[in-house]
């Protein structure tokens, strides 16, 4: 399959000086609809990662303006706001432990990516503050993000309370897993909801780094599972978000989240990483090409005219609206974790 080059230009089309803008209305920003910290923590990810690959000044400057958003979001407790409104007032007294698990993912990543630049230890000190809580998540989804923020910090700086909570919440994926797995359902819990594939992925990152054939082990069952489930031979079907597939049940048809595709992205290219197997980069290309086509209607996701990603798969084709999760979904799947013929032109090029 021939890939497209990727383009900053939706990215800059949803962001104002304040951040990213949650939804869109076909590809236009849906100002009505504010900013998430989710969001932003998944933008500057992105950014970040886009300018590590291609020296690309563009995706810097949006990166300060998500780190800023990071920087507005936290409270002094060290956890985070989520919802603001387009006033730039927030929604919300806390914001979710998914939140919370993405934006240390994204400030561990960029403390990594930018030492000895002010973004850097500006992540740094964010990143520092909301550590202690890392190891207090019950959520099993914002454990991972946590985790995955956990594992790119000791890239850079192998410090011991930070391998100390990293090893921590290894442990509870993995105690997690060992409670609710039998021979015929190889899970962390009694169902497959959103976001699947950043369980294992989280797992086998941390293996990388903290080493333990058992997050070795877990990982790789987890993931098998997880593709018995969804790979259809040529294609993956993702779990649908209308119902999911609890234990005992049926998968949900649709709607198919870009979200889920590039959490699947992630979980067989750290699965790659950490084995070498050939059969885990073929995955990764198999759910990258998910938003190119390679789905259960041959219909694209990703769109060349706007650079922006449609909203999910339904049974009568592709939601028109091009947001930003999925558009973060489908960008940091083809610049950070794959692939070296991708790459990122700047936005007035698209």
């Amino acid at each position: 399959m021939e890939y497209p080059e990727l383009t900053l230009a939706h990215m800059v089309r949803l962001t104002d000086d304040t951040g990213i803008i949650q939804h869109a209305k076909y590809h236009l920003p849906n100002r009505a609809t504010g900013y998430t910290t989710d969001d932003n923590a998944r933008a500057l990810l992105t950014a970040v990662e886009a300018y590590q690959a291609t020296g690309n000044e563009e995706a810097l400057q949006l990166a300060e303006v998500y780190l800023a958003f990071l920087h507005y979001a936290q409270l002094p407790s060290g956890r985070f706001h989520n919802f603001m409104h387009y006033d730039r007032t927030w929604a919300d007294k806390v914001g979710s432990q998914d939140a919370f698990g993405r934006a240390v993912w994204a400030l561990g990543g960029t403390a990594a990516a930018l030492p000895g630049k002010g973004g850097g230890a500006l992540a740094r000190e964010l990143f520092l503050r909301a550590l202690p809580w890392t190891v207090r998540l019950k959520a099993l989804r914002a454990q991972a993000f946590s985790l995955l923020g956990l594992v790119e910090y000791l890239g850079a700086y192998a410090e011991p309370p930070v391998k100390s909570a990293a090893a921590t919440l290894a442990q509870k994926l993995v105690a997690a897993y060992h409670r609710e797995a039998s021979q015929d359902w190889a899970w962390f819990e009694d169902r497959l909801t959103y976001s699947n594939g950043v369980l294992p992925g989280a797992l086998l990152a941390a293996y990388r780094r903290l080493g333990g054939h058992e997050l070795l082990e877990v990982g790789e069952r987890a993931l098998a599972f997880l593709t018995d489930v969804l790979w259809r031979g040529h294609y993956f079907k993702l779990v649908g978000c209308h119902g999911w597939y609890i234990k005992g049940g049926e998968p949900a048809a649709w709607d198919e989240q870009p979200e889920d595709a590039g959490c699947l992205v992630l979980a067989y290219s750290e699965a790659y990483r950490a084995t070498g197997s050939a059969m885990y980069k073929k995955r990764a290309e198999a759910a990258f090409e998910w938003f190119l086509g390679r789905n259960a209607r041959g219909e694209p996701l990703y769109d060349p005219a706007t650079g922006g990603c449609h909203d999910g798969l339904t049974a009568t084709g592709v939601n028109a609206n091009q947001g930003a999760e999925s558009l973060l979904a489908f960008l940091l799947s083809g610049v950070r974790y794959q692939l070296p013929e991708v790459f990122l032109k700047p936005a007035k090029q698209g």
